[in-house]
Protein backbone atom coordinates (compact mmCIF):
# COMPACT_ATOMS: atom_id res chain seq x y z
CA UNK A 1 0.00 0.00 0.00
CA UNK A 2 2.86 2.33 0.87
CA UNK A 3 4.50 1.58 -2.47
CA UNK A 4 1.23 2.32 -4.26
CA UNK A 5 0.88 5.71 -2.54
CA UNK A 6 4.44 6.64 -3.44
CA UNK A 7 3.78 5.80 -7.09
CA UNK A 8 0.62 7.93 -7.13
CA UNK A 9 2.39 10.89 -5.50
CA UNK A 10 5.26 10.63 -8.02
CA UNK A 11 2.81 10.63 -10.96
CA UNK A 12 0.94 13.64 -9.54
CA UNK A 13 4.20 15.57 -9.15
CA UNK A 14 5.17 14.78 -12.76
CA UNK A 15 1.74 15.95 -13.94
CA UNK A 16 2.11 19.14 -11.90
CA UNK A 17 5.53 19.83 -13.44
CA UNK A 18 4.23 19.21 -16.99
CA UNK A 19 1.25 21.49 -16.34
CA UNK A 20 3.42 24.32 -15.02
CA UNK A 21 5.67 24.14 -18.09
CA UNK A 22 2.76 23.90 -20.56
CA UNK A 23 0.61 26.69 -19.11
CA UNK A 24 3.11 29.05 -17.49
CA UNK A 25 6.46 28.30 -19.19
CA UNK A 26 10.02 28.26 -17.90
CA UNK A 27 11.62 31.70 -17.60
CA UNK A 28 15.29 32.55 -17.60
CA UNK A 29 17.42 35.68 -17.88
CA UNK A 30 18.54 36.51 -21.43
CA UNK A 31 20.46 39.75 -22.04
CA UNK A 32 19.09 41.49 -18.92
CA UNK A 33 15.49 40.43 -19.56
CA UNK A 34 13.38 37.45 -18.57
CA UNK A 35 12.30 35.24 -21.47
CA UNK A 36 10.17 32.13 -21.65
CA UNK A 37 12.35 29.20 -22.69
CA UNK A 38 9.35 27.16 -23.82
CA UNK A 39 8.75 27.37 -27.56
CA UNK A 40 5.77 29.47 -28.59
CA UNK A 41 2.93 28.13 -30.71
CA UNK A 42 3.16 28.47 -34.49
CA UNK A 43 0.01 30.29 -35.58
CA UNK A 44 -1.80 30.19 -38.90
CA UNK A 45 -2.74 33.36 -40.74
CA UNK A 46 -6.33 33.32 -39.44
CA UNK A 47 -4.97 33.88 -35.92
CA UNK A 48 -1.89 36.04 -36.44
CA UNK A 49 -2.71 38.15 -39.50
CA UNK A 50 -1.40 38.02 -43.06
CA UNK A 51 0.28 40.07 -45.75
CA UNK A 52 -1.24 40.03 -49.24
CA UNK A 53 1.35 41.06 -51.84
CA UNK A 54 0.59 41.54 -55.52
CA UNK A 55 3.25 41.10 -58.20
CA UNK A 56 2.87 42.11 -61.83
CA UNK A 57 4.89 40.88 -64.79
CA UNK A 58 7.51 43.58 -65.38
CA UNK A 59 6.62 45.51 -68.56
CA UNK A 60 9.61 47.87 -68.44
CA UNK A 61 12.42 47.98 -71.00
CA UNK A 62 16.19 47.71 -70.76
CA UNK A 63 18.72 49.56 -72.91
CA UNK A 64 21.44 47.40 -74.45
CA UNK A 65 24.64 48.94 -75.86
CA UNK A 66 26.53 47.11 -78.62
CA UNK A 67 29.69 47.83 -80.58
CA UNK A 68 30.11 47.51 -84.34
CA UNK A 69 30.69 43.74 -84.05
CA UNK A 70 27.51 43.23 -82.02
CA UNK A 71 29.33 42.66 -78.72
CA UNK A 72 27.41 43.89 -75.66
CA UNK A 73 29.06 46.83 -73.87
CA UNK A 74 28.25 46.88 -70.17
CA UNK A 75 28.74 50.61 -69.52
CA UNK A 76 29.20 53.59 -71.78
CA UNK A 77 28.40 57.29 -71.57
CA UNK A 78 26.40 59.10 -74.23
CA UNK A 79 29.60 60.71 -75.50
CA UNK A 80 31.33 57.32 -75.78
CA UNK A 81 28.35 55.90 -77.67
CA UNK A 82 28.54 58.72 -80.26
CA UNK A 83 32.32 58.77 -80.44
CA UNK A 84 32.80 55.00 -80.88
CA UNK A 85 29.75 54.42 -83.00
CA UNK A 86 27.98 52.15 -80.53
CA UNK A 87 24.35 51.28 -81.14
CA UNK A 88 21.62 51.18 -78.49
CA UNK A 89 18.59 48.96 -78.40
CA UNK A 90 15.54 49.21 -76.12
CA UNK A 91 14.21 45.77 -75.35
CA UNK A 92 11.44 44.64 -73.04
CA UNK A 93 12.67 42.72 -70.00
CA UNK A 94 9.90 40.18 -70.60
CA UNK A 95 9.58 39.66 -74.32
CA UNK A 96 6.28 38.68 -75.91
CA UNK A 97 7.55 35.12 -76.37
CA UNK A 98 7.80 34.75 -72.57
CA UNK A 99 4.23 35.82 -71.82
CA UNK A 100 2.68 32.36 -71.97
CA UNK A 101 0.33 30.32 -69.80
CA UNK A 102 3.09 27.73 -69.19
CA UNK A 103 5.48 30.38 -67.87
CA UNK A 104 2.81 31.85 -65.59
CA UNK A 105 2.11 28.39 -64.17
CA UNK A 106 5.82 27.56 -63.83
CA UNK A 107 6.46 30.85 -61.99
CA UNK A 108 3.75 29.97 -59.46
CA UNK A 109 5.28 26.52 -58.88
CA UNK A 110 8.78 27.97 -58.40
CA UNK A 111 7.54 30.53 -55.84
CA UNK A 112 5.72 27.79 -53.90
CA UNK A 113 8.86 25.62 -53.89
CA UNK A 114 10.98 28.54 -52.66
CA UNK A 115 8.58 29.20 -49.78
CA UNK A 116 8.64 25.54 -48.79
CA UNK A 117 12.42 25.56 -48.87
CA UNK A 118 12.28 28.53 -46.49
CA UNK A 119 10.03 26.54 -44.11
CA UNK A 120 7.03 28.82 -44.58
CA UNK A 121 4.20 26.51 -43.56
CA UNK A 122 1.16 28.70 -44.16
CA UNK A 123 0.98 30.54 -47.47
CA UNK A 124 -1.09 30.87 -50.60
CA UNK A 125 0.01 31.70 -54.15
CA UNK A 126 -2.57 32.59 -56.81
CA UNK A 127 -1.83 33.46 -60.42
CA UNK A 128 -3.94 35.16 -63.07
CA UNK A 129 -3.61 32.83 -66.04
CA UNK A 130 -4.41 35.63 -68.49
CA UNK A 131 -1.71 38.15 -67.57
CA UNK A 132 0.56 36.33 -65.10
CA UNK A 133 -0.26 38.64 -62.17
CA UNK A 134 0.55 36.84 -58.92
CA UNK A 135 -0.95 37.32 -55.46
CA UNK A 136 1.08 35.88 -52.59
CA UNK A 137 -0.44 35.64 -49.10
CA UNK A 138 2.09 35.20 -46.29
CA UNK A 139 1.83 34.99 -42.49
CA UNK A 140 2.73 38.24 -40.75
CA UNK A 141 5.90 37.80 -38.71
CA UNK A 142 9.51 38.98 -38.47
CA UNK A 143 10.43 37.33 -41.80
CA UNK A 144 7.59 38.68 -43.95
CA UNK A 145 9.35 41.75 -45.40
CA UNK A 146 12.50 39.73 -46.08
CA UNK A 147 10.47 37.05 -47.88
CA UNK A 148 8.68 39.63 -50.02
CA UNK A 149 12.00 41.17 -51.09
CA UNK A 150 13.57 37.84 -52.03
CA UNK A 151 11.09 35.26 -53.27
CA UNK A 152 10.48 37.02 -56.61
CA UNK A 153 14.18 37.22 -57.48
CA UNK A 154 14.73 35.72 -60.94
CA UNK A 155 17.64 33.68 -59.59
CA UNK A 156 19.84 33.50 -62.68
CA UNK A 157 23.22 32.21 -61.47
CA UNK A 158 26.40 32.26 -63.58
CA UNK A 159 30.12 31.77 -63.14
CA UNK A 160 31.83 33.58 -66.00
CA UNK A 161 35.34 34.30 -67.18
CA UNK A 162 36.01 37.79 -65.85
CA UNK A 163 37.72 38.90 -69.03
CA UNK A 164 35.90 37.14 -71.86
CA UNK A 165 32.48 36.89 -70.12
CA UNK A 166 32.21 33.27 -71.24
CA UNK A 167 29.66 31.39 -69.11
CA UNK A 168 31.44 28.53 -67.34
CA UNK A 169 28.72 27.31 -64.95
CA UNK A 170 25.03 28.17 -64.51
CA UNK A 171 21.82 27.09 -62.76
CA UNK A 172 21.60 24.09 -65.05
CA UNK A 173 24.53 22.45 -63.26
CA UNK A 174 23.34 23.15 -59.67
CA UNK A 175 22.21 20.10 -57.74
CA UNK A 176 21.37 21.59 -54.34
CA UNK A 177 22.20 24.60 -52.14
CA UNK A 178 22.30 24.73 -48.36
CA UNK A 179 22.83 27.26 -45.58
CA UNK A 180 25.48 26.06 -43.10
CA UNK A 181 26.89 27.29 -39.81
CA UNK A 182 30.18 26.53 -38.10
CA UNK A 183 31.34 27.48 -34.63
CA UNK A 184 34.87 28.85 -34.44
CA UNK A 185 37.01 30.30 -31.67
CA UNK A 186 35.92 33.83 -32.61
CA UNK A 187 32.20 33.10 -33.02
CA UNK A 188 29.80 31.52 -35.49
CA UNK A 189 30.41 31.64 -39.24
CA UNK A 190 27.57 31.28 -41.76
CA UNK A 191 28.26 29.62 -45.10
CA UNK A 192 26.29 29.17 -48.26
CA UNK A 193 27.14 25.98 -50.14
CA UNK A 194 26.49 25.14 -53.78
CA UNK A 195 26.72 21.49 -54.80
CA UNK A 196 26.84 20.80 -58.53
CA UNK A 197 25.55 17.79 -60.45
CA UNK A 198 27.86 15.37 -62.28
CA UNK A 199 28.26 17.70 -65.26
CA UNK A 200 28.89 20.70 -63.00
CA UNK A 201 31.29 18.72 -60.82
CA UNK A 202 33.51 17.97 -63.84
CA UNK A 203 33.32 21.57 -65.05
CA UNK A 204 34.15 22.93 -61.60
CA UNK A 205 37.23 20.72 -61.42
CA UNK A 206 38.37 22.04 -64.82
CA UNK A 207 37.68 25.64 -63.80
CA UNK A 208 39.60 25.35 -60.53
CA UNK A 209 42.52 23.88 -62.45
CA UNK A 210 42.54 26.80 -64.87
CA UNK A 211 41.61 29.77 -62.71
CA UNK A 212 44.27 29.40 -60.01
CA UNK A 213 45.99 32.00 -57.91
CA UNK A 214 49.56 32.82 -58.89
CA UNK A 215 52.04 32.24 -56.09
CA UNK A 216 54.31 35.19 -55.47
CA UNK A 217 57.97 34.29 -55.85
CA UNK A 218 61.06 36.32 -54.99
CA UNK A 219 63.14 37.01 -58.10
CA UNK A 220 66.59 38.54 -58.59
CA UNK A 221 66.89 41.99 -60.08
CA UNK A 222 68.40 40.69 -63.32
CA UNK A 223 65.52 38.27 -63.86
CA UNK A 224 62.87 40.75 -62.87
CA UNK A 225 62.49 42.17 -66.36
CA UNK A 226 59.44 43.75 -67.86
CA UNK A 227 59.08 40.65 -70.00
CA UNK A 228 58.90 38.40 -66.94
CA UNK A 229 56.37 40.70 -65.30
CA UNK A 230 54.21 40.55 -68.39
CA UNK A 231 54.50 36.78 -68.41
CA UNK A 232 53.48 36.56 -64.76
CA UNK A 233 50.48 38.83 -65.27
CA UNK A 234 49.11 36.43 -67.88
CA UNK A 235 49.21 33.49 -65.56
CA UNK A 236 46.36 34.40 -63.22
CA UNK A 237 42.84 34.21 -64.61
CA UNK A 238 39.77 35.00 -62.51
CA UNK A 239 36.13 34.07 -62.56
CA UNK A 240 33.16 36.27 -61.64
CA UNK A 241 30.04 35.00 -59.92
CA UNK A 242 26.85 36.70 -61.04
CA UNK A 243 23.27 36.61 -59.85
CA UNK A 244 20.71 38.20 -62.15
CA UNK A 245 23.56 39.73 -64.17
CA UNK A 246 24.97 41.52 -61.12
CA UNK A 247 28.54 40.79 -60.01
CA UNK A 248 28.70 39.10 -56.61
CA UNK A 249 32.43 38.46 -56.43
CA UNK A 250 35.52 37.88 -58.55
CA UNK A 251 38.15 35.39 -57.49
CA UNK A 252 40.57 32.66 -58.43
CA UNK A 253 41.12 29.36 -56.62
CA UNK A 254 43.82 28.13 -54.26
CA UNK A 255 43.37 24.48 -55.17
CA UNK A 256 41.45 22.10 -57.37
CA UNK A 257 37.92 21.32 -56.17
CA UNK A 258 37.07 17.70 -56.85
CA UNK A 259 33.95 17.15 -54.73
CA UNK A 260 31.75 19.51 -56.77
CA UNK A 261 31.04 21.89 -53.86
CA UNK A 262 31.90 25.53 -53.30
CA UNK A 263 31.39 27.42 -50.05
CA UNK A 264 30.74 31.15 -49.78
CA UNK A 265 30.96 33.01 -46.49
CA UNK A 266 27.95 35.18 -45.63
CA UNK A 267 28.94 38.16 -43.50
CA UNK A 268 31.59 38.05 -40.82
CA UNK A 269 32.13 35.55 -38.04
CA UNK A 270 30.15 36.89 -35.10
CA UNK A 271 28.77 36.19 -31.64
CA UNK A 272 25.97 38.74 -31.94
CA UNK A 273 22.61 36.96 -32.10
CA UNK A 274 20.90 39.53 -34.36
CA UNK A 275 23.79 39.65 -36.85
CA UNK A 276 23.98 35.86 -36.88
CA UNK A 277 20.24 35.62 -37.56
CA UNK A 278 20.52 38.14 -40.42
CA UNK A 279 23.43 36.24 -42.01
CA UNK A 280 21.61 32.95 -41.69
CA UNK A 281 18.46 34.39 -43.28
CA UNK A 282 20.52 35.68 -46.22
CA UNK A 283 22.11 32.26 -46.72
CA UNK A 284 18.73 30.53 -46.54
CA UNK A 285 17.17 32.96 -49.00
CA UNK A 286 19.96 32.35 -51.48
CA UNK A 287 19.66 28.61 -50.95
CA UNK A 288 15.91 28.68 -51.64
CA UNK A 289 16.40 30.73 -54.81
CA UNK A 290 19.23 28.73 -56.36
CA UNK A 291 17.95 25.30 -55.31
CA UNK A 292 14.96 25.83 -57.59
CA UNK A 293 14.59 26.77 -61.23
CA UNK A 294 15.15 30.26 -62.59
CA UNK A 295 11.96 32.31 -62.79
CA UNK A 296 11.03 32.48 -66.48
CA UNK A 297 9.64 35.98 -65.96
CA UNK A 298 10.72 39.10 -64.11
CA UNK A 299 8.13 40.52 -61.68
CA UNK A 300 7.66 43.82 -59.88
CA UNK A 301 5.68 44.47 -56.72
CA UNK A 302 2.53 46.57 -57.19
CA UNK A 303 0.61 45.97 -53.95
CA UNK A 304 1.27 45.19 -50.28
CA UNK A 305 -1.66 44.96 -47.86
CA UNK A 306 -1.75 43.81 -44.24
CA UNK A 307 -4.87 41.92 -43.22
CA UNK A 308 -5.45 41.98 -39.47
CA UNK A 309 -6.79 38.82 -37.91
CA UNK A 310 -7.66 37.52 -34.48
CA UNK A 311 -5.24 38.53 -31.74
CA UNK A 312 -3.22 35.36 -31.18
CA UNK A 313 -2.35 36.37 -27.62
CA UNK A 314 -6.04 36.80 -26.78
CA UNK A 315 -6.83 33.50 -28.49
CA UNK A 316 -4.18 31.76 -26.37
CA UNK A 317 -5.56 33.37 -23.19
CA UNK A 318 -9.12 32.39 -24.09
CA UNK A 319 -8.01 28.85 -24.86
CA UNK A 320 -6.16 28.47 -21.55
CA UNK A 321 -9.01 30.01 -19.51
CA UNK A 322 -11.63 27.83 -21.25
CA UNK A 323 -9.56 24.69 -20.65
CA UNK A 324 -9.16 25.70 -16.99
CA UNK A 325 -12.94 26.18 -16.59
CA UNK A 326 -13.69 22.82 -18.24
CA UNK A 327 -11.15 21.08 -16.00
CA UNK A 328 -12.59 22.80 -12.90
CA UNK A 329 -16.14 21.70 -13.75
CA UNK A 330 -14.87 18.19 -14.43
CA UNK A 331 -13.09 18.18 -11.08
CA UNK A 332 -16.25 19.22 -9.20
CA UNK A 333 -18.46 16.65 -10.93
CA UNK A 334 -15.95 13.81 -10.64
CA UNK A 335 -15.15 14.63 -6.99
CA UNK A 336 -18.82 14.65 -5.98
CA UNK A 337 -19.70 11.51 -7.89
CA UNK A 338 -16.54 9.41 -7.66
CA UNK A 339 -14.71 10.86 -4.64
CA UNK A 340 -10.92 10.33 -4.57
CA UNK A 341 -10.78 8.41 -7.83
CA UNK A 342 -12.69 11.24 -9.51
CA UNK A 343 -10.10 13.75 -8.30
CA UNK A 344 -7.24 11.56 -9.50
CA UNK A 345 -8.95 11.15 -12.89
CA UNK A 346 -9.21 14.95 -13.16
CA UNK A 347 -5.51 15.19 -12.34
CA UNK A 348 -4.87 12.74 -15.18
CA UNK A 349 -6.97 14.86 -17.57
CA UNK A 350 -4.90 17.93 -16.69
CA UNK A 351 -1.68 16.05 -17.45
CA UNK A 352 -2.99 14.77 -20.79
CA UNK A 353 -4.03 18.20 -22.09
CA UNK A 354 -0.76 19.73 -20.84
CA UNK A 355 1.21 17.10 -22.73
CA UNK A 356 -0.81 17.77 -25.89
CA UNK A 357 -0.14 21.53 -25.64
CA UNK A 358 3.61 20.89 -25.35
CA UNK A 359 3.56 18.51 -28.32
CA UNK A 360 1.69 21.10 -30.39
CA UNK A 361 4.40 23.65 -29.54
CA UNK A 362 7.38 21.45 -30.36
CA UNK A 363 6.13 19.63 -33.47
CA UNK A 364 5.37 21.11 -36.88
CA UNK A 365 1.75 21.92 -35.99
CA UNK A 366 0.59 25.32 -37.21
CA UNK A 367 -2.24 26.29 -34.90
CA UNK A 368 -5.35 27.63 -36.64
CA UNK A 369 -8.90 28.14 -35.35
CA UNK A 370 -9.64 24.57 -36.40
CA UNK A 371 -6.58 23.38 -34.50
CA UNK A 372 -7.85 25.08 -31.32
CA UNK A 373 -11.20 23.34 -31.82
CA UNK A 374 -9.26 20.07 -32.15
CA UNK A 375 -7.62 20.68 -28.73
CA UNK A 376 -11.04 21.08 -27.10
CA UNK A 377 -12.35 18.01 -28.93
CA UNK A 378 -9.47 15.92 -27.53
CA UNK A 379 -10.10 17.28 -24.02
CA UNK A 380 -13.78 16.30 -24.22
CA UNK A 381 -13.00 12.84 -25.64
CA UNK A 382 -10.51 12.24 -22.85
CA UNK A 383 -13.03 13.29 -20.19
CA UNK A 384 -15.57 10.89 -21.74
CA UNK A 385 -13.02 8.07 -21.55
CA UNK A 386 -12.21 8.89 -17.92
CA UNK A 387 -15.90 8.94 -17.02
CA UNK A 388 -16.35 5.52 -18.60
CA UNK A 389 -13.42 4.20 -16.57
CA UNK A 390 -14.80 5.67 -13.33
CA UNK A 391 -18.32 4.35 -13.94
CA UNK A 392 -16.90 0.90 -14.62
CA UNK A 393 -14.83 0.98 -11.43
CA UNK A 394 -17.82 2.12 -9.36
CA UNK A 395 -20.18 -0.55 -10.75
CA UNK A 396 -17.73 -3.36 -10.13
CA UNK A 397 -16.54 -2.18 -6.72
CA UNK A 398 -18.33 -5.06 -4.99
CA UNK A 399 -17.12 -7.64 -7.51
CA UNK A 400 -13.93 -8.96 -5.98
CA UNK A 401 -13.18 -11.12 -9.03
CA UNK A 402 -12.61 -8.12 -11.28
CA UNK A 403 -9.44 -6.09 -10.76
CA UNK A 404 -9.40 -2.29 -11.35
CA UNK A 405 -6.81 -2.57 -14.11
CA UNK A 406 -9.11 -4.94 -16.04
CA UNK A 407 -11.90 -2.37 -15.94
CA UNK A 408 -9.50 0.38 -17.05
CA UNK A 409 -8.07 -1.74 -19.89
CA UNK A 410 -11.57 -2.62 -21.12
CA UNK A 411 -12.70 1.03 -21.07
CA UNK A 412 -9.59 2.18 -22.95
CA UNK A 413 -10.03 -0.63 -25.47
CA UNK A 414 -13.70 0.25 -26.08
CA UNK A 415 -12.95 3.94 -26.60
CA UNK A 416 -9.93 3.14 -28.80
CA UNK A 417 -12.06 1.00 -31.12
CA UNK A 418 -14.65 3.76 -31.38
CA UNK A 419 -12.11 6.48 -32.26
CA UNK A 420 -10.30 4.46 -34.96
CA UNK A 421 -12.39 6.17 -37.71
CA UNK A 422 -11.46 9.55 -36.16
CA UNK A 423 -7.80 8.53 -36.12
CA UNK A 424 -7.89 7.59 -39.81
CA UNK A 425 -9.69 10.84 -40.62
CA UNK A 426 -7.08 12.85 -38.69
CA UNK A 427 -4.25 11.28 -40.72
CA UNK A 428 -6.05 12.14 -43.97
CA UNK A 429 -6.68 15.73 -42.83
CA UNK A 430 -3.05 16.14 -41.71
CA UNK A 431 -1.87 15.69 -45.31
CA UNK A 432 -4.32 18.15 -46.84
CA UNK A 433 -2.53 21.13 -48.40
CA UNK A 434 -4.87 23.68 -46.79
CA UNK A 435 -3.21 24.63 -43.52
CA UNK A 436 -6.44 25.02 -41.53
CA UNK A 437 -7.55 21.48 -42.34
CA UNK A 438 -4.10 20.02 -41.71
CA UNK A 439 -3.92 21.91 -38.39
CA UNK A 440 -7.08 20.19 -37.18
CA UNK A 441 -5.87 16.84 -38.51
CA UNK A 442 -2.46 17.02 -36.82
CA UNK A 443 -3.90 18.14 -33.47
CA UNK A 444 -6.40 15.27 -33.59
CA UNK A 445 -3.69 12.78 -34.57
CA UNK A 446 -1.43 13.71 -31.66
CA UNK A 447 -4.38 14.06 -29.30
CA UNK A 448 -5.91 10.65 -30.06
CA UNK A 449 -2.49 9.03 -29.73
CA UNK A 450 -2.07 10.67 -26.33
CA UNK A 451 -5.56 9.59 -25.18
CA UNK A 452 -4.72 5.93 -25.74
CA UNK A 453 -1.05 5.79 -24.64
CA UNK A 454 -1.30 8.30 -21.79
CA UNK A 455 -4.28 6.57 -20.18
CA UNK A 456 -2.62 3.18 -20.52
CA UNK A 457 0.58 4.42 -18.87
CA UNK A 458 -0.58 7.13 -16.46
CA UNK A 459 -4.29 6.89 -15.72
CA UNK A 460 -4.18 3.15 -15.17
CA UNK A 461 -1.41 3.57 -12.59
CA UNK A 462 -3.28 6.40 -10.86
CA UNK A 463 -6.57 4.53 -10.54
CA UNK A 464 -5.28 0.97 -10.19
CA UNK A 465 -5.92 0.53 -6.47
CA UNK A 466 -8.73 -0.77 -4.28
CA UNK A 467 -10.65 1.52 -1.94
CA UNK A 468 -10.59 0.65 1.76
CA UNK A 469 -13.93 -0.42 3.14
Amino acid sequence: MKKNKLKIITIILLILLTTMVAFFGVYGKVQNRMENGVKDYSYAMDLKGARVVTFKVDDSTKKTIKDAEGKVIENATEDEIKEKGYTTEEKRINGEEKLTFDNYKLSKTIIENRLRKLYVKDFEVRVNEDNGEMVVTLPEDDRTDDLINNIMTVGKFEIVDTETKEVLLSNEQIKVCEALRRTTASGVAIYFSIEFNDEGKKKLEDITNTYVKVKEETTTAENNTEENKAEDSKKEKTITMKIDDEDIMSTSFDETIKDGKIYLTVGQTTTDTDTLSTNLDQARNMSAILSNKVLPLSYKQVGNIYIASADKDNITTIMVVTIAIMILLTFVVFAVKFKLKGMLATCSAIGAISLLLLIVRYTNVVLSTEGVIGIFAILILNIIMLKKILVGLKETKENKKVEPKQIINKAIKDITLKVIPLFIMSIMFAYVAWIRTSSFGMVMFYGLTIIVLYNLLITKNLLNYEDKK
